[in-house]
């Protein structure tokens, strides 16, 4: 990408390129792309298990963001947010340092005030499923409580997501 001195380019460049880093629908699935990095790894160039939930967590984030959906505005205005409630993680295959991966996110069920995703971290290379995760999200109020409380998801989120759900 050639970088443009025009200041109105520039800000179109940069948002092409934070696109890029969210990565990409094929459908209904999501795919975020990632690279294992050395601070991902013990001592033997494994993947640590922890980070697959970072993995995970980075796929969900890039999902909404792809979705059109806000999380920091929605903090910020609204003070309400999205928490993980569940996790289930099976463990298949080690990762190694300098691995391609890429974290397919599928919504596998939307309800008023939660949903729940299947996260798949596969090699790029060989297209072997590391990890599988089944995460169950809610969505709550955060502003002025001192415990979060569940509050049903906007109609506009609702709609976006809507148009993504693909059970299994």
């Amino acid at each position: 990408m050639t970088l443009s001195n025009n200041p109105e380019h520039r800000s179109e460049q940069a948002k092409a390129a934070a696109l890029d880093l969210d990565g990409r629908f094929d459908g209904a699935v999501h795919a975020y792309p990632l690279r294992v990095q050395y601070e991902d790894t013990d001592a033997g160039g494994i993947v640590y298990h922890a980070q697959y939930l970072a993995f995970a967590e980075r796929g969900r984030s890039a999902w909404l963001r792809c979705l059109g959906v806000d999380q920091t505005a929605l903090l910020a205005g609204a003070g309400k947010g999205f928490v993980v409630r569940h996790i289930e993680i099976d463990f298949m295959q080690p990762a190694r340092l300098g691995a391609v991966l890429e974290v397919a996110s599928r919504l596998i069920r939307l309800g008023g005030a939660s949903l729940k995703l299947q996260q798949d971290v596969k090699n790029i290379e060989d297209g072997l499923i590391l990890a599988r995760l089944f995460v169950e999200i809610g969505f709550v109020d955060l502003a002025g409580a001192s415990v979060p409380r569940a509050c049903r998801l906007p109609a506009e989120i609702t709609s976006q997501l809507s148009a993504v759900v693909a059970p299994i």
